[in-house]
């Protein structure tokens, strides 16, 4: 992280520290639980926002790795295809206690779960292939 990202860092550190003493501190019980859920959903977007900064800059500066990084996502993208396509979409009772009331919806909740346990997977094995090979290799 630059010097420039660490300034940030602190000074968002400090910001939300400030504003979640304001609002404990506002006498209203709820508050501090309320705090807790917009700091996470705004760390959330800030976080997605300094992904897609830092890989455009990742691109234009390094644009012979960029075919690299464009194959990956690529892939991820076909794995989330592919996991969609295998998702039943069903509807069960115990469903309609969180919303869940279409076909379409279930089927996206399915398609996540699929994706995380197939990267989750994916994950796993990778380090133990990985690590394997370096086994056998030294």
């Amino acid at each position: 992280m630059g010097k420039y990202g660490k300034i940030a860092y602190y000074a968002a550190v400090v910001l939300l520290v400030l504003i979640f003493f304001v609002m404990i501190l506002s006498g209203k019980d709820y508050q501090g639980a309320e705090m807790g859920l917009y700091v996470a959903l705004g760390l959330g977007v800030a976080g997605l926002i300094a992904i897609i900064l830092s890989t455009g800059k990742f691109l234009v500066e390094n644009p012979s790795n960029a075919k690299k990084m464009l194959i990956t996502i690529g892939s991820v993208a076909l794995v989330c295809v592919i996991c969609y396509a295998v998702a039943p979409g069903n509807l069960s009772p115990s469903y309609e206690e969180y919303g869940v009331t279409t076909k379409a919806v279930s089927k996206r909740i399915d398609m996540g779960l699929y994706l995380s346990a197939f990267l989750t997977f994916a994950a796993v094995g990778s380090i133990i292939v990985s690590e394997g090979i370096g086994l056998f290799r030294d």
